[in-house]
């Protein structure tokens, strides 16, 4: 199991959400870095940051205390494994933050606790799952898609992640926060505003262009993930292209009205080609440029969420979607073209979907991906995705089942599965029939009274053999 480092800093960021009550939950946001490391494995780094007028202080002898267990969990995705394979996490750790206080009414609405964890993780898709279990609130869980792509093998150019900071500074102590002579202090919330705002980013790019000693990179703000630079937001660097180059640079953002935007890294070849590039959205708070930013105009979870994925994840994730789908939703998901789309839907989806508006998660599509974890253990059917698989489809959409009958082994009758439902709602009782056809162990659905579903009142026929 790899072995965890973690560092916590304080930082005040200009946040303009609403202030959630330290009684009810603690509000955090997750992010995450990738970077090259050893031959076998790739360096990932969890960035943690917690609203601090959230926690749950309790006074201590002389000073507040309060204590964040929170469960780290990196899992490969199924579909990477081998046909039926079991699928354990790479890292299953829990981990306590603590932090203490002398005076909690010292706090302000702005000030949050930054907690960094860092792995060693083979390249791979992963799912990171990080859950919060503080004594006496609710639990807080963050899914996230994680891509950890194999740096050391890759041929010609590479940009890692964009990590986004607070400050960076340079240090001759290897302390935690610290990497190739820099101290990075990580910003996970991706807040920028004020006067002289200043968006600060890390980065390495691995085997630059080398047609000369030198490369170019372009650094600059866009308005989307594939956008163009913005007028007096770009700036033209010219690096030494050694074989892994550090760069530590800053865009000044304090001109620009609030809202979301990208930050964009292109390395150039000697012809002025793009041959790698990496992008990293972020925020910006600018009330006194053009218009104030309401509280309705921050980023929601999912369309935090979302708008970190890159364009095989927001794929992934559409297919899925496509098993809850309304038949309007179906015709939706036939138009999208392209990344913005995706994201665009994949947000307006979960949101319908999410019942309580709980900050920082979105317990539907939770729940939806717990089962899907379960489907891809139980319901793998050469040639299919499990969730494609007709008895994993009906596992997703209607839950888990009341009984399952099932018959393998009969002379006279197909091998086939009826499952029972004491009550669907807006169907109640309801019953779906699973035939395996050739003994192939692929269930075929043959029968179900669910309205949409496929309905063969004789099914008792059908499976005779």
């Amino acid at each position: 199991m790899p072995r965890l480092l973690r560092v916590a800093v304080v930082v005040a960021l200009a946040l303009a959400a609403a202030a959630t009550s330290a009684q009810d939950q603690i509000v955090f946001r997750p992010d995450v870095a990738t970077f090259r490391y050893t031959d076998e494995q790739s360096l990932v780094e969890l960035y943690l940051s917690f609203r601090a007028e959230t926690l749950p202080f309790a006074a201590d002898g002389e000073t507040f205390q309060a204590t964040v267990p929170a469960h780290v969990v990196v899992r490969p995705v199924a579909q990477a494994a081998p046909g039926a394979a079991e699928v354990t996490p790479v890292v299953d750790q829990t981990l306590s933050f603590a932090y203490a206080l002398a005076d909690t009414a010292a706090l302000a609405s702005t000030q949050v606790f930054v907690e960094q964890v860092r792995l060693a993780v083979a390249p791979g898709e992963y799912e990171l799952d990080v859950t919060l279990e503080p004594e006496g609130q609710r639990e807080v869980r963050a899914l996230l898609n994680l891509t950890v792509p194999d740096y050391a093998a890759s041929a010609g150019t590479a940009i890692s992640a964009v990590q986004l900071a607070t400050s960076i500074q340079p240090t001759t102590d290897p302390g935690p926060l610290s990497k190739s002579g820099l101290t990075v202090r990580p910003n996970p919330d991706a807040f920028y505003g004020g006067v002289g705002a200043t968006v600060r980013y890390y980065a390495e790019v691995y085997g630059p262009p080398a047609e000369t000693d030198t490369y170019t990179l372009l650094a600059f703000v866009a308005e989307s993930a594939d956008g163009q630079a913005m007028a007096d937001h770009e700036t033209r660097l010219t690096r030494r292209a050694r074989p892994v180059d550090v760069v530590a640079g800053e865009l000044d953002v304090s001109t620009l009205p609030s809202g979301i935007y990208h930050l964009r890294l292109v390395a150039l070849n000697e012809a002025n080609e793009a041959v790698a590039e990496q992008t990293k959205r972020f925020f910006v708070i600018n009330p006194d440029v053009e218009r104030a930013l309401s509280a309705a105009d921050l980023m929601s979870y999912e369309e935090t969420l979302f708008g970190a994925m890159g364009e095989e994840e927001l794929a992934l994730n559409v297919r899925h979607a496509r098993v809850l789908a309304t038949s309007r939703e179906q015709a939706e998901i036939s138009s999208i073209q392209t990344d913005d789309d995706r994201r665009r839907f994949l947000t307006a989806f979960w949101t319908a979907r999410d019942t309580d508006g709980l900050p920082g998660v979105n317990r539907a599509r939770q729940a939806f991906y717990d089962r899907l974890r379960l489907v891809e253990s139980r319901f793998n059917e050469f040639g299919q995705e499990t969730y494609e698989t007709d008895r994993g489809r009906v596992y997703l959409r209607y839950g888990p089942p009341t009984e399952i009958d099932r018959r393998p082994f009969e002379s006279n009758l197909l091998q086939h599965e009826v499952w029972g439902y004491d009550n669907i709602p807006g169907e109640g009782r309801a019953v779906f029939v699973f035939v395996d056809r050739y003994s192939s162990d692929r269930y075929e659905l043959i029968h179900s009274d669910v309205t949409g579903e496929v309905s063969l009142p004789n099914w008792q026929t059908e499976i005779q053999r």
